[in-house]
């Protein structure tokens, strides 16, 4: 019989009989995408970015508007557990930590190494707990110290050097591990393909959102692309017409999670985040029962 406990999440038994039966109607990511995507409008979003900048103390580093993006995401995967779900041999769990993987450069060039950063989040993240955060995973990652979130990297760079069927068979042996629930902790807590979401960043080197594929392997359910800030004439009252910052953002999502409802909503509640980012200065107010049906721990 399948094992049903795993370290990363909490088998989920009460759910509709249609939605346990979409697994096998769908039997993997690829199968079961849903390409969404939006035009975030982030004039006030990068003034509030601004105005924090000019106040911060020396030492501080600096809020990017990226990080008001992540804590926008964190803030929604709070408020709407479900989206914190996944899917694994047939069976759906509930993610026990938020946890999000985004690709940096070290640096900024055709030839800069990309590194992967892992970093699991509080739901009681603010705009004053996750910047520093995401400084200390990225500085890490950059300068190439291992750490919790970091090990990715030489994990594939042992990987890259095996023979072809070798890696074939590895890769194969990760897959049936994770099917049977076997995979430890300690490996699930540092590779990218088990993450809540997986960020790209795009607009970062110029460039617009794609839609991005989700992978096969591990768990990760959402890819969410942000794209590069453009300014758009925007119609306002008397006729006339205004310059606002505008950004389009891409989810690819496997729509056996959550319905097209509940994701809509989610990515609404999203968009009001990241747009009026004041709403994140102080912890959201998380009642028993959402903490209960979030079900993280650690």
């Amino acid at each position: 019989m399948l094992k049903k406990t795993r370290p990363d999440g909490t088998y989920l038994a009460a759910l509709p009989h249609f939605t346990r039966l979409l697994p096998y109607l769908m039997g993997s990511r690829t199968d079961s995408t849903i390409f969404f995507e939006q035009d975030f409008d982030v004039t006030d979003a990068l003034q509030y970015v601004k105005q924090k900048n000019l106040s911060h103390n020396g030492g501080e580093k600096k809020l990017t508007f990226f990080q008001v993006f992540l804590c926008g995401a964190v803030r929604t995967l709070a408020l709407r557990p479900k989206l914190n779900r996944f899917v694994s041999g047939y069976n759906y769990y509930q993610r026990n930590k938020i946890v999000f993987n985004f690709v940096a450069k070290k640096e900024l060039s055709d030839k800069g190494e990309e590194i992967n950063i892992t970093i699991p989040f509080s739901p009681d993240e603010t705009l004053s707990t996750l910047p520093a955060k995401v400084h200390a995973f990225v500085d890490r990652g950059k300068s190439g110290k291992s750490g919790e979130g970091n090990e990715s990297d030489s994990t594939n760079a042992f990987l890259a050097k095996l023979p072809r069927w070798m890696i074939r068979l590895v890769i194969y042996v990760l897959r049936s591990l994770d099917y049977h629930n076997m995979l430890p902790a300690s490996f699930i807590s540092s590779m990218p393909f088990w993450a809540s979401i997986f960020f790209t960043n795009v607009g970062s080197v110029g460039i617009d959102a794609p839609f991005h594929h989700n992978f096969n392997i591990g768990t990760c359910g959402f890819f969410i692309a942000l794209g590069k800030i453009r300014k758009d004439k925007v119609p306002v009252d008397g006729g006339a017409v205004e310059l606002r910052d505008r950004v389009k953002v891409t989810f690819t999502y496997d729509d056996r999670i959550v319905d097209g409802i509940y994701c809509g909503r989610a990515i609404d509640l999203f968009r009001q985040f990241v747009e009026n980012p004041a709403q994140l200065e102080n912890p959201p107010e998380l009642n028993d029962e959402l903490r209960a049906e979030l079900m993280l721990k650690g």
